[in-house]
């Protein structure tokens, strides 16, 4: 596993993941939208009052995380794996029908670290491309279409170049017969770990690549007692949500603060409303360039 990043490495190694940063009572904070600010890693815990953006960079207000529930005026649930759950991991803890579907995995694939990315880089994008189809009929806004890895693949080359280079990241992989059906990576910013991404090819689901990644990662992570925490997204789809508990993790609120609620709920509606315009829009285009290649075909 890779060494834990400061908050100050955090910023420094992955400036594509922010907007607009500042540095201010001794915390990075990001402008998230115009007005709005957020610590640069979110998932920092600070007490309400005693630090803040700076004001030009926050007039309409800003969050944060709190380390207690009574500290805060409201919550955000994620996928989040910690106390005994994480520090007693292991197959014990697993039910029966999963350990089956872990042993499985490890049997039918070689699970191991991504130690070097470009003798694997093209199935990984054969990954993402199956992984990107089978969730089309749920994609949102922020998720790449199956057109990204095809058309764009330079870029994605490019993207995933930079984050392999990245500190704080571990890359973990499944091997089938020599090909990569699946991946995970992780980040680590202090005692947190982050789910970063899981790929699977859906042509080998019955071999369990993924059961197998997530207990081979979790079982090395709850050796590790410098994380105190493993957080995988926020709840998303039931299917997907089921996963995660098999794996012991569990929907769970973090109490947050947020300075000015009634600037931040109009914030959200209208952020849900641009990515629901970026969804309508893509699933168009998508659908004339099905209508045109249908056209082409005699």
């Amino acid at each position: 596993m890779s060494r834990a990043l400061s908050e100050q490495e955090y910023v420094e190694q992955n400036p594509q993941l922010f907007r607009r940063l500042h540095f201010h009572d001794g915390v990075w904070w990001d402008q998230i939208y115009p007005g709005f600010a957020r610590p640069a890693f979110k998932f920092r815990a600070l007490v309400p009052r005693t630090v803040r953006p700076a004001r030009s960079q926050s007039w309409l207000g800003y969050s944060h995380f709190v380390s207690e529930t009574g500290q805060g005026n409201g919550a955000v649930r994620y996928m989040v794996l910690a106390g005994d759950d994480l520090r007693d991991f292991g197959m014990a803890r697993l039910d029966s029908k999963k350990r089956n579907q872990v042993r499985k995995g490890l049997k039918c694939c070689e699970v191991r670290d991504m130690s070097d990315l470009e003798s694997c880089l093209e199935d990984a994008r054969e990954v993402c491309v199956s992984h990107a189809q089978r969730g089309a009929s749920s994609r949102k806004a922020f998720h790449a279409s199956p057109d990204f890895f095809r058309n764009q693949a330079d870029t994605w080359r490019m993207q995933m170049r930079r984050d392999f280079a990245g500190g704080g990241r571990s890359w973990y992989g499944a091997w089938h017969e020599g090909r990569l059906i699946a991946y995970l990576v992780t980040l680590q910013v202090e005692d947190t770990v982050l789910v970063e991404k899981m790929k699977l090819h859906t042509d080998f689901l019955a071999f369990c690549p993924s059961d197998a990644l997530y207990f081979h990662v979790l079982s090395r992570i709850a050796q590790d007692s410098a994380c105190l925490r493993v957080i995988n997204s926020s709840p998303q789809r039931p299917g997907l949500d089921r996963f995660k508990e098999q794996f012991l993790f569990k929907a769970t609120p973090l109490p947050q603060y947020v300075s000015n609620p009634a600037a931040y709920r109009l914030a959200m509606r209208a952020m849900a409303l641009r990515n629901k315009w970026v969804e309508f829009r893509r699933a168009r285009r998508e659908q004339q360039a099905a209508a045109g290649i249908a056209e082409d075909v005699p």
